[in-house]
């Protein structure tokens, strides 16, 4: 644990007195690598861990065992201490040992309800000071991607209902691009913008606000706005302007030979590799940022390879690490897959088949359609969105958007087609 020196006072003190002692084998791979990178954590991260370690320390022996011999029971039942596993930090080799074992969908469980222990004694003894912040998440689809009206929010189940937009004011730029960034500057004024209903006070974290683009038009919309880092307040991912970032990721990942220990070794190779060269600035700078695109790289499945599952691995796992109180994710057009690449996996097609990339528009559009929702449904998981979130879907070959939100946020009185300036103007009132 090499960051020992940069962690809270009472967590340093409980490792001295022995804490990890008391912690189950299984708990040790997630706890040792939280503590090893406690200082490119988020803010919500640190908190999830240090409200674990804070209990198990409050706990007398007695007690501390009582709230973990499930785990240890299911450990034993599973021979866990017969297998070859690491404690220093989660790898590919642990991951299948433990899903191979017929009693993981237990031992899940038991884990779960250590977590929740912990949660429920830091909200007892630590109360929230104020109501928890109202929260946004707003998704595009491009005009690019043609999609079905009849049937398009379809698989949403009726959780909200379609509004007609009227697209005009965006001119030439996309809907979010004018909702997030707001119009171009007009005689030196700058229009109002959902970036600047977020903006707050120095003690936040630019990890409340994420903008993930499968593209780089809305990202670059944001830096255009915002020249000065200091100014956007914000995580900024564009697919497009992280390509020296992917590239050279995926041919390391394609080095390795379809095994878990090869794949091990690599992946603790990429873990390890100074990461700053193949980043732009937005991400350069930001060292946090630098290692969430390492884990999202080594655990998103095709997000090294499409720009839409990008956005939507990208989002979802902001969403799980951050819990950012505003999201706005962007889809985009991608290529058709290329015959014998193994994108299931890490292979780069550009790079191991010459043939030219074709765009697929209508596989793009059904994969923004369905990972769109994917992105939602990975937000209400959380108890943190299942209240004061509202949820916009914009589609904009359709003119239309999608609205999941509490009661307090009904726009039922609003005429139709909604222009987008009443939109934002309404979500800036909400997230504000």
């Amino acid at each position: 644990m090499q960051a020992q020196e940069k962690l809270p006072a009472r967590i340093q003190q409980a490792l001295d007195e022995g804490l990890l002692a008391r912690i189950p084998l299984t708990f040790l791979p997630y706890v040792n690598q939280q503590l090893s990178q406690w200082d490119v954590l988020f803010p919500r991260e640190r908190q999830s861990v240090e409200r674990l370690l804070l209990y198990v320390a409050s706990l007398t022996p007695e007690q501390s065992g009582a709230l973990f011999r499930p785990v240890v029971e299911l450990e034993n039942k599973m021979g866990v201490r017969n297998w070859q596993f690491s404690i220093a930090e989660q790898t590919i080799q642990n991951s299948s040992q433990l899903a191979s074992s017929p009693y993981f969908q237990e031992w899940r469980r038991a884990v779960q309800t250590v977590f929740d222990a912990s949660d429920d004694h830091a909200l007892k003894t630590d109360p929230p000071a104020v109501k928890a912040r109202n929260r946004l998440v707003l998704l595009g689809i491009p005009r690019a991607l043609p999609l079905d009206e009849a049937g398009v929010w379809r698989r949403w189940q009726g959780t909200g209902r379609p509004v007609k937009l009227d697209l005009a004011a965006a001119g030439r730029q996309s809907a979010l691009e004018f909702l997030v960034a707001g119009a171009p500057a007009a005689q030196g004024v700058r229009p109002p913008a959902l970036l600047d209903a977020m903006r707050k006070g120095p003690e936040d974290s630019a990890a409340d606000v994420w903008v993930v683009d499968a593209g780089k038009s809305l990202v670059e919309s944001v830096l255009t706005r915002d020249a000065a880092p200091s100014e956007r307040g914000a995580v900024l991912l564009s697919y497009a302007r992280l390509d020296r970032y992917r590239e050279s990721f995926s041919r390391e990942m394609n080095t390795m030979r379809k095994d878990l220990a090869d794949a091990d070794a690599v992946f603790d190779r990429l873990r390890k590799v100074d990461v700053t060269p193949w980043c732009p600035p937005e991400v350069a700078a930001d060292a946090a940022l630098r290692e969430y695109l390492r884990s999202l790289y080594l655990t998103g499945n095709g997000a090294v390879i499409f720009g839409n599952s990008f956005v939507q691995w990208g989002a979802s796992e902001a969403i799980r690490r951050a819990r950012p109180a505003f999201v706005a994710a962007q889809f985009g057009m991608r290529s058709k897959p290329k015959p014998f690449t193994g994108v299931a996996v890490f292979d780069n097609p550009d790079q191991i088949n010459p043939l030219p990339a074709v765009d697929d528009v209508p596989g793009s559009a059904l994969d923004a359609q369905m990972l769109a929702l994917y992105v939602w449904l990975s937000a209400i998981r959380y108890q943190d969105y299942q209240s004061d979130t509202v949820c916009v879907c914009v589609a904009e070959s359709i003119s239309q958007a999608y609205l999941v939100a509490p009661p307090e946020f009904s726009m039922a009185e609003e005429k139709a087609p909604l222009t987008l300036d009443r939109l934002g103007q309404a979500l800036r009132a909400w997230i504000a």
